[in-house]
């Protein structure tokens, strides 16, 4: 590998660059310096760190590449860094510390942050020691392990899904290593381990296997006094600390002392200073990156963008210069392929960025290392595949897979939640007990009712209840013996199957429309999208496929985009207006605040530049004069694409060609709204909503609307830290202040208009030295969108404002929220206020402030405690359901039909609304279960799954399986979760097989014992009884075998179900 010259590394003292450099650009001047030794390089923050990272392990394959995580937690904080964020460090640093220890070992890369710089960690020895270990084969007892890993910092919860958790299960183990991807399952049988399986969080199902896997701290060891600076733990290593991240540092430095002043002493026992960071530095080489020359252009904006690149290619041969591609491997072998032919020359792949170097001049290579732009260094010209391909591109960090929404899944049943029985009404879960029954005693289901009576459901009949979706001191339970519950469900089960009559006339009188048929030229609608500066996740992209197939069909498109709070249905919408206006249509985009129009505005004139169409604004931010000419452009057709609010289907507006609907927030216009903004065109719409339980459920369920939901997390996002408290003045000082000194801006959001003075004032003593501007309900309508568009625009700190920023406001620099009385806001409103901040690659957080003063009830606790247990991404559908099983339909639904559910429950009622939305299309519906007599029962003992709640889950879940196929798949996800099966639950397993395939074949009562087996069909079955050797007596049918074990008996009771349900 050559020395590095001056055009990779220069002397502290360099010039800055007058641009960031990029981060496959940073990896090639490290690659050079790892050639005479360690290298320590400090990223402005956490992202920065870890894309350099990847793109230096793949430049130099040969070096051990360590990236090294700042904490999340503020200095002082009273909330600790995440077990995530702790056992990421720690595994860092204990990786480090075995690459120096090993012989012959390579250069290592210790990639880190500026903030890291300022914080003291224990010293190296510290990280000397071995934490636990699982291998398979090897001898280990599971208590003693659950022990171990709970002495290093891990939690017990009885569901391991997020890091940091572990749980035991008799012989099995979960465990959720901090440093992992994934959790892992271990299983023990004889005292030796037999398998460690990873897991996927959501659905608990094994995803991999492996051999080995270190159980890493999600706590620091033991400092033993004095903390010491990170350099001490690469002590021979040259140092890379560009201006940025010293910044960082040094506003870490100032963080910490400020917390100091305001009595959080501990705050400096947490960091480096000055004098402690220059005695660690002095004496060590430190370097500086400085650009070597100016960047290649970014090819794919060309008209040809492979004729833009040759040129360009072809001078710096002419130069002297080495041609490289970056990239993946996919799209490299593509490049390589019309690259090599468009200048006849071959392209010759190389392993690491010592090769590209070494090359000759004028030679043509490739390397796969991930690049997001081309630069310049040491004699090559490096191009990335973005520069080529823009949005079509591979990107190395882009989330993969679908997240499971759970859109429509009915809700799992637990302990203490409020129930409704289809035949007895509202109840509560009280647990499990044991019921005697003809087959002998099995669990039960124990409900209770008004006056505290109790009934007790056999497991088999659990797909009766449902649940109500209410806490138990919100609801009216009903009496036992079930008169009143049955007079509201006659009156409700009528109403329902008129309101399924209509929506299904509705949804085919719709679909007998036709609408335009919308193709553009597809060389500019591949221009507008290489425009996305980034990757499509795998939703989006299936998304933006489903609404092309939409528009080019001829029908009327009525798609819903449900999407989480930034996860990209902007750009769906943005996609679907390119279709329309280029193939020569107008479109109208409707917001539903002037704030939020603006900036769509703002958008969708940004990405329509330089493609001829003329992009316009209607709003009350309009003046005459402007509406004057958008009217007259829209009438004409001069005006393409029209951004507003509900103004865009105003009076006098009239449209010469419009083509598509865009309804952004659909869930936030009033039916009256969105049944104008529908009537605008005969065409296409698209609406768009962040609910996923929206107003529009009926019309998803129906088919008068196509459904595309976009669960997949953008890439380089991160979950928002979320902390629930009292508040704490020095807390939020800190907070705002870190913020700002990371260059990016804060809400504070209060619950009434009557809170703001009070807070305001409060902000100006706490933090004087921020710029406060505020927004609420009282003031003018002109000054609300002032304030929220300069804040947009990156003007004042810190937002003061009512939850009227919740409705869309898109600030890319904002990153932190402190909400005041966080227990008067509902669920859904925190939610959608969360995912304002964070939107961008930094890690956003959210302070969940209560009023010290007044005591908390502890349901508004647990929901608050919800939405920070619901901080990964995409838990927006998992929290609007829950924040409708707490707080009951409200205004989420239409009135009828919120009515409707509050009297019986969202997932009865949604049961039901299929049920008769079928029945309306003409389909046979009809609910039934046999009548089983076998002589034995099974269940899910507590040796095998102790925990109650979980076994209440389990029944209900199995209840409501109606194929073979679904049986399997959960009885491979239990011995998955617990471990082999023992006798009793492969009985309530077989049992449940029984009865899916006694509904197969249309028996109605089955009854065994050791004599034989009877049989009897439903009225309408036909059953040839000779062909299986049955004897017909009356209504029954008899097959006369003496089997006189159980277990073998339900053998060939099934055999004989399956026989009869093919023929």
């Amino acid at each position: 590998m050559p020395a590095i010259d001056d055009g990779a590394l220069t002397a502290i003292t360099a010039p800055l660059p007058p641009a960031p450099l990029g981060h496959a650009e940073i990896a090639a001047a490290l690659a050079g310096a790892l050639a005479d030794g360690d290298v320590l390089y400090a990223a402005v923050d956490d992202t920065v760190a870890a894309a350099v990272a990847r793109s230096l392990a793949a430049a130099v394959p040969g070096a051990t590449v360590v990236t090294c995580p700042g904490s999340d937690a503020l200095p002082g904080d009273d909330a600790p860094a995440s077990p995530a964020n702790v056992g990421q460090r720690v595994s860092a640093l204990r990786r480090l510390r075995l690459a120096l220890a090993r012989k012959d070992r390579g250069p290592v890369a210790f990639v880190t942050t500026g903030e890291a710089l300022g914080r003291a960690y224990p010293p190296p020895v510290a990280f000397e020691a071995t934490p636990p270990c699982a291998t398979k084969g090897a001898a280990t007892d599971l208590a003693t392990l659950f022990d171990e890993l709970q002495a290093i910092g891990y939690f017990v919860d009885e569901r391991v899904d997020e890091p940091g958790e572990v749980a035991l299960r008799g012989q099995v183990l979960d465990v959720f290593p901090a440093d992992a991807v994934e959790p892992l399952r271990i299983e023990v049988a004889d005292g030796h381990i037999v398998a460690i399986r990873s897991y996927d969080p959501a659905d608990q199902r094994t995803t991999g296997d492996c051999e080995a896997r270190e159980l890493g701290r999600v706590s620091e060891p033991a400092a033993g006094g004095q903390g010491t600076p990170l350099l001490d733990h690469l002590p021979d290593a040259r140092i890379v600390v560009p201006p940025e991240a010293e910044d960082r540092r040094k506003r870490f430095l100032a963080l910490a002392a400020d917390a100091a002043r305001r009595r959080r002493r501990q705050a400096l026992r947490d960091v480096i200073d000055d004098k402690v960071w220059a005695e660690a530095v002095a004496g060590r080489d430190t370097l500086a990156l400085a650009r070597a020359g100016d960047p290649p252009p970014r090819f794919v904006e060309a008209k040809a963008p492979l004729r833009a690149f040759a040129r360009v290619a072809r001078a710096a041969f002419e130069a002297g210069e080495r041609v490289v591609l970056l990239g993946g491997a996919r799209d490299l072998r593509f490049l390589r392929r019309r690259i090599g032919a468009l200048l006849k020359q071959d392209v010759v792949a190389v392993a690491d960025w010592a090769g590209v170097v070494a090359a000759d001049p004028g030679a043509l290579l490739s390397l796969e290392m991930p690049a997001e732009r081309g630069f310049r260094r040491e004699g090559v010209l490096a191009i990335a595949a973005a520069d080529l391909l823009g949005s079509r591109a591979e990107r190395d960090d882009i989330a993969t897979g679908p997240a499971d929404t759970g859109l429509f899944d009915f809700g799992e049943i637990r302990v203490g939640d409020v129930v409704v029985h289809e035949d007895h009404g509202i109840a509560v879960v009280a647990g499990l007990d044991r019921m005697a029954g003809q087959d002998g005693a099995g669990d039960a289901i124990k409900l209770t009712y008004s006056d505290d009576a109790t009934r007790l459901v056999p497991v088999a009949g659990a797909d009766r209840l449902w649940r109500y979706g209410a806490d138990a001191d919100a609801v009216t339970l009903d009496r036992l013996d079930g008169s009143s519950w049955q007079k509201r469900r006659g009156a409700i089960d009528a109403a329902i199957a008129e309101s399924a009559r209509q929506l299904t006339a509705l949804a085919a009188e719709r679909a007998g429309r036709s609408a335009p048929v919308l193709e553009p030229d597809t060389a500019a609608y591949e221009r507008f999208a290489a425009g996305f500066p980034f990757t499509e996740t795998p939703d989006q992209a299936r998304a933006i496929a489903a609404v092309r197939d939409d528009l080019a069909g001829g029908r009327p498109m009525d798609r819903l985009v449900i999407g989480d709070v930034g996860y990209g249905k902007t750009e769906v919408a943005l996609r679907a207006a390119a279709i329309a206006a280029l193939a020569g249509r107008q479109v109208a985009i409707a917001a539903p605040t002037t704030v939020l129009a603006r900036q769509h505005l703002e958008s969708f004139t940004e990405r329509f530049e330089g493609t001829g169409i003329l992009v316009a604004g209607l709003s009350r931010l309009s003046t005459p004069a402007e509406k004057k000419r958008v009217k007259a452009g829209l009438a004409d057709g001069s005006v393409n694409v029209v951004v507003g609010t509900g103004a865009v289907a105003g009076k006098g507006i009239a449209y010469k060609d419009l083509a598509l609907v865009v309804i952004d927030e659909e869930q936030r216009f009033g039916a009256a709204d969105k049944d104008r903004l529908r009537g605008l065109s005969a065409g296409h719409v698209l609406t768009l909503s962040a609910t996923p339980i929206p107003r529009t459920l009926q019309s998803a369920l129906v088919g008068m609307q196509q459904l595309s939901v976009i669960a997949t997390p953008p890439a380089r996002r991160q979950p928002i830290r979320t902390a629930v408290g009292p508040f704490v003045a020095e807390t939020v000082r800190t907070a705002l202040l870190r913020e700002k000194s990371r260059g990016g801006q804060s809400f504070v959001v209060v619950p009434r208009i009557e809170d703001m003075a009070r807070l305001a004032a409060t902000l100006v003593e706490l933090v004087p030295e921020l710029e406060l501007l505020q927004a609420h309900g009282k003031m003018a309508a002109t000054d609300i969108d002032e304030a929220m568009v300069r804040f947009g625009r990156g003007d004042g700190d810190v937002l003061l404002a009512t939850n009227i920023i919740e409705a869309g406001l898109d600030v890319p620099r904002a990153n932190t929220m402190v909400i005041w009385r966080a227990d008067r806001f509902g669920l859904s409103q925190l939610h959608q206020l969360r995912g304002r901040v964070g939107r961008g690659s930094r890690r956003g957080q959210v302070l969940l402030l209560t009023d010290p003063e007044h005591e908390i009830a502890a349901r508004t606790l647990k929901r608050l405690r919800t939405l920070q247990a619901f901080d990964r991404l995409g838990a927006g559908f998992a929290i609007s359901a829950r924040d409708l099983d707490m707080r009951g339909a409200g205004d989420l639904l239409g009135e009828t039909q919120a009515g409707h559910m509050k009297l019986i429950g969202i997932d009865l009622y949604q049961q039901l609304l299929e049920s008769s939305l079928r029945t309306a299309r003409g389909e046979q519906v009809e609910r039934w279960s046999p009548d089983l007599k076998l002589g034995l029962e099974g269940r899910l003992p507590e040796s095998w799954i102790p925990d109650e709640e979980l076994r209440v889950t389990a029944y209900t879940r199995l209840a409501r399986l109606d194929e073979a196929g679904a049986l399997d798949g959960f009885a491979e996800e239990l011995e998955d979760r617990f471990g082999a099966m023992p006798d009793e639950a492969r009985r309530l397993l077989a049992i449940a097989r029984i009865r899916v395939e006694a509904r197969a074949a249309g028996i109605a009562a089955i009854t065994a014992g050791p004599a034989g087996i009877a049989l009897t069909p439903r009225r309408g079955t036909t059953i040839d009884a000779d062909a299986h050797g049955l004897y017909r007596k009356g209504d029954r049918l008899l097959l006369r075998e003496r089997i006189d074990d159980p277990v073998a008996r339900l053998d060939r009771l099934g055999e004989l179900l399956g026989a009869l349900a093919e023929g």
